[in-house]
């Protein structure tokens, strides 16, 4: 049976993070092991996501944007067509012109867009989003594909549909601090700053990704104190399972809260922008964690609302058990068989 060639168009980057390549790789991992389809990415920026995908073992075409004719669309059409894609998946927001994506479909390819708030998802066959009130506040006039909007359609690593239900007992209680793959902002430093000022006994995990840039500061920052316990990680391998050993989680919202959920895990999230915090309000309306918007007032907020997790312990379970009731873990599974099923049956592909 011939294979299936699909190509990826995502990037990472300290200022962008590492949620779009994550998710992505998320899916292609499925989509190649379950599947046998072959997997190539197209990415613009930068290093940090490159090596990412390619110690997933998938091809990285990258754009040779210093040359001075550069053009975005041409140069995706040449990747479209080096590998000859059948299927071309989006995630990425970065002002891809609607009639490059059109000359795609048009040309008998499947087109899939994830998360997009662009007009380019108006040409695609299949979108995907988790259930965010802002999906229904855009304009759908001209939209021809499907949509699936859902907490079933999102899209996490395998790990987290594998872990066991009940967690061991400990004797401390243990909070993670997560901000992703680069933190641009600094909030683990407010995050630690604030865990510093509580009275309680608790374990603190500081989970740092790949592209953190604030290493000195923290470790001034933990050599100040030395009355609590924190431990620090770097590009943990396993963050399922530092997930799931945690009580509370401190994170940045994106791809992180899903994962969260998934492992049922209460959380706070700082959010960098409007459109973040308005995606957050699902969780809060959920009833499994609390958002609020990164500013100078963080650490004395996050402080107060630690310190009440650790106080209503029947609360902190019934959010643990709705979280898992929201995010399944098995997105990924339902939108790779979903993008087969079309290619087999629209004959157009």
């Amino acid at each position: 049976m011939e294979t299936i060639n699909i190509l990826f168009r995502c990037d990472a980057s300290p200022e962008i993070g590492l949620g779009h390549v994550t998710r992505c790789l998320a899916l292609a991992d499925e989509l190649r092991s379950v599947h046998g389809c072959g997997i190539s990415f197209a990415m613009r920026k930068g290093p940090l996501g490159f090596n990412l995908v390619k110690e997933r073992g998938h091809e990285v075409i990258v754009s040779r944007e210093e040359d001075r004719e550069f053009d975005y669309g041409i140069w995706l059409l040449d990747c479209v067509e080096r590998i000859n894609a059948q299927v071309i998946v989006f995630d990425v927001r970065d002002g891809l012109k609607r009639e490059v994506v059109k000359k795609l479909r048009d040309s008998s390819r499947l087109i899939i867009d994830i998360d997009d708030p662009e007009d380019k998802r108006l040409e695609a066959d299949l979108v995907f989003y988790p259930p965010v009130p802002q999906v229904q506040r855009m304009s759908w006039e001209g939209f021809s594909g499907e949509l699936f909007a859902g907490w079933e359609w999102v899209l996490l690593r395998k790990e987290f549909s594998e872990i066991p239900e009940i967690k061991k007992g400990r004797h401390h209680f243990q909070i993670l601090v997560t901000m992703g793959g680069s933190d641009p902002e600094g909030m683990t430093l407010a995050a630690v700053e604030a865990l510093q000022g509580l009275d309680k006994d608790f374990k603190a995990v500081i989970a740092l990704g790949r592209g953190f840039q604030y290493e000195d500061e923290l470790d001034q920052l933990l050599s100040q104190d030395s009355r609590k316990f924190f431990e620090v990680r770097k590009d943990v391998v396993d963050m399922a399972a530092l997930m799931y050993e945690s009580d509370l989680a401190i994170a940045s919202f994106g791809v992180t809260a899903y994962e969260l959920a998934a492992m049922g895990v209460p959380a706070l999230y700082l959010c960098l922008t409007e459109d973040h915090h308005e995606s957050a309000s699902i969780f809060v309306k959920g009833g499994v964690a609390v958002s609020q918007r990164f500013t100078p007032a963080t650490k004395s907020v996050l402080a107060d609302t630690v310190k009440n997790f650790m106080s209503d312990i029947l609360h902190h379970s019934r959010m643990s058990r709705l979280a898992r009731e929201k995010v399944d873990g098995k997105g990924v599974e339902r939108v790779a068989r979903l993008i087969l099923l079309n290619l087999s049956k629209n004959r157009r592909f």
